[in-house]
């Protein structure tokens, strides 16, 4: 089975539990899927199937995203790729060109990875990027939000991974033990609970982590 899947970040918004307590949610939009390769351990290393999505206009693509397609007999141009594990066992019933939609999928997803890229910041001083407390603010200090001393002098260099001045943010961010709240199968929407990294129309990766039991669904119900 697929524990990978795509989708759009729509926004932010509040939701009430079974116990009446409001909860601070995102909607997300997963994508639908299609398999354009299949990756075995004896060819590859690895077992694992490649997936397409996002439709797009067919002047777009280039030549070689076109002949990944066409290989796997796909007519639809699709301009985003990715993979995903597969317990070898579970590659005999997936074939070339079949497509997955996401309620099939995340229907019983539990708890989720979510990973995407981070709002950039541009750069940015040690105060903001690092939370530092700055320097007194007596004694005619010009400015109190410089980071003060670079350690010692006697190396005559910066040691790597210094907290120091430099570009904030625009960085792939993971969220591990999401909870997948609700879906909603007609608007193809899932929300899950907390902030997801990334503004608003931009795309992160959901990773399944523990599947819901039936016990847990009747519960939230």
């Amino acid at each position: 089975m697929i524990n990978r899947m795509p989708a759009k970040k729509i926004g932010m918004t509040s939701a009430f539990d079974g116990a009446g307590t409001t909860l601070p949610v995102t909607l997300l939009q997963p994508y639908s899927v299609v398999v354009t390769e299949i990756k075995r351990q004896e060819t590859h290393g690895y077992s694992a199937i490649q997936l397409a999505f996002d439709e797009t206009l067919e002047k777009r693509l280039n030549k070689p995203h076109r002949g990944i397609l066409a290989k796997a007999g796909v007519d639809k141009p699709l301009r985003k790729l990715y993979e995903a594990r597969v317990e070898a066992p579970e590659l005999e019933g997936i074939q070339l060109g079949q497509e997955y939609q996401p309620m099939d999928v995340m229907a019983t997803w539990g708890y989720v990875k979510i990973t995407g890229t981070s709002k950039g910041k541009g750069f940015a001083g040690a105060v903001k990027r690092w939370g530092f407390a700055g320097q007194c603010r007596t004694h005619g200090d010009p400015d109190n939000r410089r980071p003060m001393s670079n350690n010692a002098t006697d190396p005559a260099r910066v040691f790597k991974g210094s907290k120091r001045p430099g570009r904030m943010g625009n960085k792939t961010v993971a969220i591990k033990g999401v909870t997948v709240f609700d879906y909603d199968a007609e608007l193809n929407l899932i929300a899950v609970t907390g902030s997801v990294p990334g503004p608003n129309g931009t795309m992160v990766y959901l990773t399944l982590e523990e599947e819901r039991t039936p016990i847990e669904e009747g519960k939230e119900s």
